[in-house]
């Protein structure tokens, strides 16, 4: 159980990341709170981008995922985002760079309208919110869930204070402040990978005590069938194209060379810290057979660890979750100011005045994922649900860029299309609800872009 001493280390934590995150409050502008001003260095942007990326759903989430039954089948999650990592770094993240400075944006909904039209730019907007404001509802849970299981303090009461550090700094400095802060969360997460996990796989019995695990256990199919597992690997992390923080991240590096080489040095690492989270799901069952999936990293730490070292270490899960949680509020809260209310409803503001509302809708979409937190308690189905709408949006994205001939109707239809699907289906069976989402999105595209394509054809004969 916690002591006094784990909680100071924890509070000097918390108070270092707030610091932080208002230092140099007053001399933002829009630039800065959005992109950085697009001058990130590579070694910079490979902190934010792993501490970014590696937060509640991915270490949590996976941790959930492997303890609830799909044990060692979950390590295609890792193989999959670490894949797509590569493939982004080598033919998304330049372009994307290059579109950045040329076209002065800011979100994967400016791309949208470049592109293909108005109409594609608002159903990619209109999906990210979602997507992100799922994201935003699971990073604040988690807050809670840790500090309520590791501390016996009330989890409403911890997801709060957590919650309101995270929603202030974000509002008070933006990117920036989002940028500094991971970079110290970066450091303070390093420390789960090089002596926690070794720690967990000791106690536990070593490798070797995974074979002591059901076979049903070991391939997957207590979580869900096989094939599930293997379209996940083929599939899942293809939302690393479609995730608004990786383009933002592309947006805000310093040069094309430096994206490049900064997104490959990620997807190792995010592999690395993917795999750990497996192990600890897998591990979790070895050592709490009768544990709770979403509580099941909690009560390895509390388990395992001495005083001192359990503030560290829980100081290392909050650098993951905060460090997720500033971007995905920053992210929703630019889709609503720059893609739903200057784009969408044409309203031009002074560039001191979008900088004053952007913080006001940061601190008030905060709250109101704050308040969804509260109501929801599942980890694991959180994580899910917000992938599953990244795919709705990667045949837009994979054939805006490589496709000449891809038009606009049929962006729109496979975005709103997938969505719909993909909404559908999470009331039917959450965990596989991206595979017909993903078929329906890609269907629609190739289908529609062929019936426009022709009709285009016909009008200039």
């Amino acid at each position: 159980m916690t002591t006094a001493i784990d909680l100071w280390i924890v509070g000097i934590f918390f108070f270092i990341v707030f610091v932080i995150g208002i230092y140099e409050r007053k001399k933002l502008t829009i630039e800065d709170y959005w992109v950085n001003s697009r001058q990130t260095n590579k070694f910079i942007l490979v902190a934010t981008t792993l501490s970014t990326f590696i937060g509640a759903g991915a270490i949590l989430g996976n941790a959930g995922i492997a303890f609830s039954g799909a044990g060692l089948a979950t390590f295609v999650i890792a193989g999959s985002y670490f894949f797509y990592f590569l493939i982004f770094a080598k033919f998304f993240a330049p372009k994307i760079k290059d579109f950045g400075d040329a076209n002065k944006a800011y979100t994967l909904p400016d791309f949208f309208e470049a592109r293909y039209s108005n109409k594609v730019r608002l159903a990619g907007a209109i999906t990210n919110l979602v997507s992100w404001s799922l994201y935003l509802a699971l990073q604040m849970l988690a807050i809670g869930v840790f500090v309520g299981a590791l501390t016996g303090f009330d989890p409403t009461l911890a997801t709060i204070i957590g919650g309101a550090i995270v929603i202030l700094y974000t509002a008070i400095g933006g990117l920036r402040a989002d940028i500094r802060t991971d970079v110290f969360q970066f450091f303070v997460m390093l420390f789960l990978l090089v002596v926690f996990l070794p720690l967990v796989i000791m106690k536990g019995g070593g490798f070797g005590a995974v074979a002591s695990l059901p076979q049903s256990f070991l391939i997957g199919t207590e979580f869900a069938p096989l094939y599930v597992m293997i379209l996940a690997f083929f599939f899942l992390g293809a939302g690393a194209l479609t995730s608004a923080d990786m383009w933002q991240r592309a947006y805000a590096a310093d040069t094309t060379k430096n994206v490049r080489w900064a997104m490959k040095i990620s997807s190792v690492l995010v592999l690395l810290f993917l795999t750990m989270a497996t192990l600890f799901g897998i591990f979790g069952k070895i050592l709490l057979p009768d544990g709770h999936s979403n509580l099941v990293v909690a009560e390895l730490i509390t388990t395992l660890l001495p005083t001192g070292l359990i503030g560290i270490v829980l100081a290392g899960f909050f650098a993951a979750i905060m460090s997720s949680a500033d971007t995905v509020l920053l992210i929703t809260s630019m889709t609503v100011v720059h893609d739903i209310y200057q784009k969408t409803f044409h309203k031009e503001l002074p560039p001191e005045k979008v900088l004053q509302m952007s913080r006001w809708v940061t601190l008030i979409l905060g709250v109101i994922g704050l308040t969804v937190a509260l109501v929801v308690f599942n980890i694991v189905h959180l994580s899910i649900e917000a992938v599953s709408f990244y795919v709705a949006l990667l045949p837009a994205i994979v054939f805006g860029f490589y496709w000449k001939k891809a038009t606009s109707t049929a962006a729109l239809w496979s975005i709103i299309l997938g969505f719909l699907t993909i909404v559908a289906f999470l009331f039917i069976d959450p965990v596989q609800a991206f595979i017909p989402g993903l078929i329906v999105s890609f269907i629609t595209f190739f289908v529609v872009n062929f019936f426009a394509l022709r009709k285009l054809t016909t009008s200039t004969i």
